[in-house]
């Protein structure tokens, strides 16, 4: 037995005054409105409705369960106007998970114009540092730069944000510039584990498309890239950093780019979420936004340093 239905019919009942009138609004026979009602009597263990030849009226019982009857369908009713408002207009709140690097630089203008476009949504933006879980932070959906995510979990590919390395000048003028991912061997490398897992560095040479994974080794090793930009900046070894991270200071000459002729792989620029199957409109409409707004990755390359920059 549909409980909720069945209490909409005994409703109906009391509204029309009997069974024959409460059928011909429900469009069902007199019979199956009978049946129902003492259903719900037989399930609730109550007598809902005295019943005559003449009229039908309510029990002492049925009259507080007539209240309450009809708060619980008046909230179902509005829980089915809402729902049905959350899938043909965005709206709501939408839970968001970010890399704080990542927000803190470059999310925010992509989130007003999202927020300008659909005023109805409310964007709840979490961020961590370190690795984020979708399960775990308890997210619609999450941004990420990383390839290593669950198998269970949807994702949508943006772009890929450029990976360089770099050193303050500081470092370099103790320690002198390596030539070749070979010369990283000698020197203090900063590994953080927002850009690349394991103690290797996978580079690419330029001409040949040679791939090499670099072993390397140092003092420190950091979940937090941000941390890792401050220690580098204070001349403490050399980091593999996302450009769109260290821009501000490579202009200022607080790090200078190194290995220029190899490519470092670049971190996957990723939205991921839990099922295709009933996404709200607002996630959807996230998701496509976030991935506009972004350039599929082009925004964060445009953050690299320019090539008076790399001269510099």
């Amino acid at each position: 037995m549909d409980r909720l239905s069945a209490l909409a019919t005994f409703k109906a009942v009391v509204d029309h005054g009997g069974f024959a009138r409460a059928a011909a609004d429900l469009d069902v026979s007199c019979a199956k409105v009978s049946r129902t009602v003492q259903d719900l009597e037989m399930l609730l263990g109550v007598q809902l409705l005295q019943r005559t030849t003449r009229r039908v009226s309510l029990t002492s019982v049925g009259q507080q369960v007539l209240l309450r009857a009809v708060t619980l369908l008046d909230s179902y009713d509005e829980l089915a106007a809402l729902s049905s408002l959350s899938a043909t207009e965005p709206s709501g709140v939408v839970r968001l998970a970010a890399p704080a690097a990542f927000a803190r630089r470059l999310l925010g203008p992509a989130l007003a114009e999202f927020m300008h476009l659909y005023p109805r949504v409310e964007v709840d933006l979490r961020t961590r540092d370190g690795l984020i879980d979708l399960f775990d932070d308890e997210v619609d959906v999450m941004l990420c730069l990383r390839n290593d995510l669950r198998e269970s979990l949807i994702a949508r590919r943006m772009g890929a944000a450029e990976v360089g390395v770099f050193a303050a000048p500081a470092y370099l003028a103790r320690h002198g510039e390596p030539c070749h991912p070979d010369d990283l061997a000698d020197h203090n490398c900063l590994t953080c584990d927002d850009v690349a897992s394991g103690a290797s560095w996978r580079m690419t040479w330029a001409e040949d498309s040679e791939v090499r994974d670099v072993p390397v080794r140092g003092s420190m090793r950091c979940s937090h890239a941000d941390v890792v930009v401050g220690t580098a900046l204070h001349g403490a070894g050399i980091a593999l950093l996302p450009r769109f991270m260290v821009e501000e200071a490579v202009a200022q000459g607080g790090l200078k780019p190194l290995l220029r002729d190899w490519r470092c792989e670049p971190l996957p620029i990723q939205l991921a979420w839990g099922s295709r199957r009933n996404l709200p409109l607002s996630v959807r409409k996230l998701i496509d936004h976030l991935a506009l707004a972004l350039g599929g990755g082009d925004r964060l390359n445009e953050a690299r340093p320019s090539p008076r920059m790399l001269a510099a």
